[in-house]
């Protein structure tokens, strides 16, 4: 007899669409990001607009962390006079994340109607181009060619 506990991890479990990773939203594979995003609504059309705004959101949100942490590990490898610690370059690099959104491309969604209520799950996966990205990033910091060429040259970078 299955336990209160197994019961409710197979009620969870089973929330999900197989192909969705509720433990990591963001993946890095070789060349890409994979990412997940949920979102309910009362509306079966606008759910999965909301699912792709979240996923948008964990993937900024992720490039921004490993952008700053790739940042930090390239600057105690090449040091100060690499600009990676420009004040004008922190600020650009900040934002270079918003480059995210405009690259999302929608691998997998479902909608699951939510029982007893009158709601919506929505479920994406998208995928973004490493290679992309970088091109995006590249051009949103143009005017920091010293310091970006310092990042993406540096080891740290390879694992971006």
């Amino acid at each position: 007899m299955a336990s209160k506990g197994e019961n409710a991890e197979k009620i969870k479990a089973s929330s999900y669409p197989s192909w969705y990773n509720s433990n990591k939203l963001v993946e890095s594979t070789e060349n890409n990001f994979l990412v997940y995003g949920a979102a309910i609504s009362g509306d079966s059309a606008s759910v999965i607009d909301k699912a792709m705004d979240r996923a948008g959101s964990e993937l900024q949100s992720s490039v921004s962390d490993r952008l700053e942490d790739i940042r930090s590990e390239a600057l105690v490898e090449q040091g100060s006079e690499s600009g990676l610690d420009s004040s004008h370059f922190l600020i650009a690099l900040r934002k270079a994340d918003k480059a995210v959104p405009y690259l999302l491309e929608k691998q997998k969604e479902e909608v699951i109607s939510v029982e007893g209520q009158e709601s919506y799950r929505g479920f994406v996966q998208v995928s973004v181009s490493k290679e992309e990205l970088i091109e995006r990033i590249d051009k949103r910091l143009s005017g920091y060619d010293k310091a970006w060429k310092a990042m993406k040259t540096s080891k740290a970078f390879q694992n971006f």
